[in-house]
């Protein structure tokens, strides 16, 4: 394989056009709820901001990549990774009210750590319970999420 020198960075140009379409994606989304006011936020708000501002570092990421001339060593694709996380999101979502907060995120980051080729199976457990534990002092404890802490599968 051979490198390619001098080309524009295709990459963040492309990860800039994900983001902005991502940011469309959840503002749309967000525009169907009410947004309040800054004093007192509508269930749309956060969601909106957050894409404005996702859509904003998209913009940055790309122009960029338009400035940026680099050496691309060409590497395959990371499949394993991506199925990694894909799997991941999927147990979220399917499961999350079945495990409860807790596993659910426990497993999800497990699996997650796994698909980086630098983590053992133990620092992604210990990945796993230091998000658990921050994602149950945020949401459960902080915020008072209604999603159960264990799910009816541990009751």
């Amino acid at each position: 394989m051979h490198a390619i020198e001098g080309v524009k960075s295709r990459r963040d140009v492309f990860a800039g056009l994900i983001f902005i379409a991502v940011a469309i994606g959840f503002g749309v989304e967000a525009s169907n709820y009410d947004m309040g006011r800054a004093i007192r936020m509508g269930p749309g708000f956060i969601p909106m901001t957050l894409a404005i501002l996702l859509a904003i570092l998209g913009a940055i990421v790309g122009f960029t990549g338009f400035r940026k001339h680099e050496t691309i060593e060409p590497s395959p694709i990371p499949w394993k990774g991506m199925a990694l996380v894909v799997l991941a999101l999927v147990i979220f979502g399917e499961f999350g009210a079945t495990l409860g907060l807790v596993p659910v995120v426990f497993v999800g980051t497990a699996i997650v750590a796994l698909a980086s080729a630098r983590n053992t199976i133990l620092s992604a457990l210990a990945i796993a319970l230091c998000m658990s534990a921050l994602c149950w002092l945020v949401f459960k404890v902080g915020l008072g999420i209604t999603l159960p802490t264990f799910g009816p599968l541990f009751s």
